[in-house]
């Protein structure tokens, strides 16, 4: 490893004077009309990034560093968010990390220019199947009738909350210009990113009230978040430039 300057990358961005406040330390390396946000860091800060624990406080507090940079930025010009932990050996490796993305990075960045993510997630969690209803004072035809009732009431409202969801997504897919599936975990049956352009935010987040309401009505909720600038649909190759 070189002995230089060692980088930490945030974030591509346009290439112009900063209107944008990230304290003393981030500044822009630029090459033509596209510049890297950087920070000098010691290599040490990153070694054995990818071993330690997710809940190591280490690693929480350069995460949040990492992700309060590339807000600072967003707030006033569009970003391509970098992964976090990208170190650049040197200002020449910066502009290299530019010069060989350049046409892909120049595209990406209109596209996601005037644009912010939003997270929704439905989640659900329906009545236990296998619960028997009370048996006390029934015949046994009553309580096996009133558990195929409980049983047809829980697939009722499994079936009116995928519908409910699945037209919720339709609606937000026509409003956004792009969406990313997520991961989802135990009970969650809907988590997506939408790339939003700021002026149809308004009636993004009308259609997720209107439904919220149904989907509400049929046992389950719908959470948003953000804004967030567009960690989900920037992926940018940075070739031999950069470690991390």
């Amino acid at each position: 490893m070189s002995t230089g300057n060692w980088l930490c990358a945030y974030a591509i961005t346009r290439n112009r004077p900063a209107t944008w406040d990230a304290g003393p330390a981030p500044r822009l390396i630029g090459y033509r009309d596209l510049g890297v946000v950087v920070s000098e860091v010691a290599p040490a800060r990153f070694d054995r990034i990818d071993l330690l624990d997710p809940v190591d406080g280490t690693l929480a507090e350069l995460a949040r560093e990492h992700d309060a940079v590339v807000r600072a930025v967003f707030r006033s010009e569009p970003v391509l968010p970098l992964r976090f932990g990208t170190v650049l050996d040197g200002e020449d490796a910066a502009r290299r990390l530019l010069e060989a993305g350049y046409e892909q990075a120049r595209d990406c960045l209109d596209e996601v220019a005037g644009h912010r993510e939003w997270g929704v997630r439905i989640r659900h969690a329906e009545p236990a199947a296998t619960t028997r209803p009370d048996a006390a004072g029934l015949t046994g035809t009553q309580y096996l009738v009133r558990r195929r009732e409980r049983l047809k009431a829980i697939q009722r409202a499994r079936e009116d909350v995928v519908d409910a969801a699945g037209r919720l997504e339709e609606a937000l897919w026509r409003t956004a210009a792009d969406s990313v599936g997520r991961a989802r975990p135990h009970g969650v049956l809907v988590n997506t990113a939408y790339l939003v352009e700021t002026g149809r935010e308004a009636a993004f987040h009308a259609e997720v009230a209107w439904f919220a309401r149904e989907l509400h009505a049929a046992g389950a909720t719908v959470e948003t978040s953000g804004p967030w600038p567009p960690y989900s649909f920037t992926d940018v190759e940075l070739g031999a430039a950069a470690h991390g």
